[in-house]
């Protein structure tokens, strides 16, 4: 596959679609030909949930963005799966040697070995959309990294898995292959794509912990050692703040979306007590007078439901957050609320807390600094980090490509 070739990328939430056509530069940077957004419909928390209001919006979707990029979107395709569906586990396998014989590690047999890892852990009604090597051991060797033409008795392998319902990747398979008439689609963990792209090496090497706040969800995912050591979804987002916030005021949702944005402080004690404005109320003409600091607190609840799955998952997993000396990178549409870095600094004051910054893009404008596009940026990078075991410069005999012509050619023959 040409790197340097036009490719389009989708990025698949519930409070939005974002569309991309881009470039890969010489450099690894990304030249952007065409960047649209709509108002997502017919997908909820990852799921579709009415197929024709989908298709509607992405054929609308990818009208604009072959009209601003004239070209034609046919194949190369990156689209991100999200939600609440997607699992992750990590699992461990090993692979003994005959009598006295020793095994040399090629490529086939550390294949094998990963493949192990998904086969002993993930039910068959799942699909492994990533499955990242956590590095191998050999006759009790310290962690190797590639142990590619390594000899030994005993191999041993390491993998965190990321699968999702068999059912979400045939919807959307179909979707793309049969409906919209696009070919050669990699499907990518949203919260994968932002982190991989998002954080520097050094960052994942020193222990990084990434979270993308979404509408209906958190992507969480921690780096250590370059290694993907755990992650997860995260069933709090943005939304829910909103819903929150327009439940306890009686207004519309509309307008609690606006509150969010612009009157309350995620972190109440930054709250200004004296500051009140007018809010109106559904079915009625008058308006409340609401305390900026009262709303602040409904909202910082909220956000610390965030907080507290964090710090349960590090439990669970019997790890200290402090371990993570790169600390914790913020990202998504539902980290753009006054002071959540501050929050999250209070609640963890010996950790760095920063934003995701989107870097090497090239566009007629700045977005450096808009966060709701670094997975999407992620997924246009995708071709750069080598992350699944899988070569990411031809993906036209990868695993997720030949599972969409399966499942297409196992829908199409039903109707036969």
């Amino acid at each position: 596959m040409n790197r340097n070739s036009i490719r389009t990328a989708f990025d698949i939430g519930s409070f939005q679609i974002k569309g991309l056509v881009f470039r890969i530069r010489e450099d690894d940077s990304i030249e952007i030909l065409s960047l649209k957004t709509v108002v997502s419909k017919g997908i909820e928390n990852g799921n579709l949930i009415d197929k024709d209001q989908f298709i509607q919006i992405m054929m609308e979707l990818v009208e604009s963005l072959e009209k601003e990029s004239k070209i034609s979107i046919q194949d190369d395709v990156f689209i991100t799966l999200s939600g609440s569906n997607i699992k992750s586990v990590n699992s461990s396998t090993r692979k003994k040697a005959k009598d006295n014989e020793e095994l040399l590690v090629d490529k086939k047999l550390k294949q094998e070995l990963l493949n192990q890892c998904s086969d002993i852990q993930v039910s068959a009604d799942r699909y492994v959309l990533h499955n990242l090597d956590q590095g191998f051991y050999i006759d009790g060797s310290t962690l190797i990294r590639n142990p590619i033409s390594m000899v030994g008795k005993t191999i041993e392998a390491k993998a965190h898995l990321i699968h999702v319902p068999n059912f979400n990747m045939k919807q959307i398979g179909f979707c793309f292959e049969n409906e919209l008439q696009i070919k050669n689609v990699m499907p990518v963990f949203d919260g994968l794509a932002g982190a991989v792209s998002g954080l520097s090496e050094d960052q994942k090497k020193l222990g990084c912990i990434f979270l993308d706040i979404g509408s209906d969800k958190t992507n969480f995912i921690a780096f250590k050692d370059n290694y993907v050591v755990f992650s997860k979804v995260i069933p709090v987002g943005g939304n829910l703040v909103t819903k929150d916030i327009a439940a306890y005021l009686g207004c519309s949702l509309i307008e609690a979306e606006q509150i969010k944005k612009t009157k309350l402080s995620s972190f109440a004690n930054l709250a200004d007590e004296n500051e009140t404005f007018e809010v109106g109320l559904i079915d009625d003409a008058l308006t409340k007078k609401v305390n900026a600091k009262e709303i602040s607190k409904i909202a910082e609840l909220r956000y610390e439901d965030i907080i507290d799955h964090l710090k349960n998952i590090f439990r669970i997993n019997s790890k200290e957050i402090s371990e993570f000396k790169s600390g914790i990178k913020l990202s998504g549409g539902g980290s753009n609320i006054k002071n959540i870095d501050l929050l999250f600094k209070n609640h963890f004051p010996n950790l760095k807390i920063e934003f995701v910054a989107n870097k090497d893009i090239h566009f007629k404008e700045d977005l450096s600094e808009n966060r709701e596009l670094v997975n999407l940026f992620g997924l246009s990078k995708w071709l750069i980090h080598s992350v699944d075991e899988d070569s990411l410069y031809d993906y036209s005999d990868s695993k997720s490509n030949s599972f969409f012509k399966k499942i297409l050619n196992s829908i199409l023959n039903f109707f036969e």
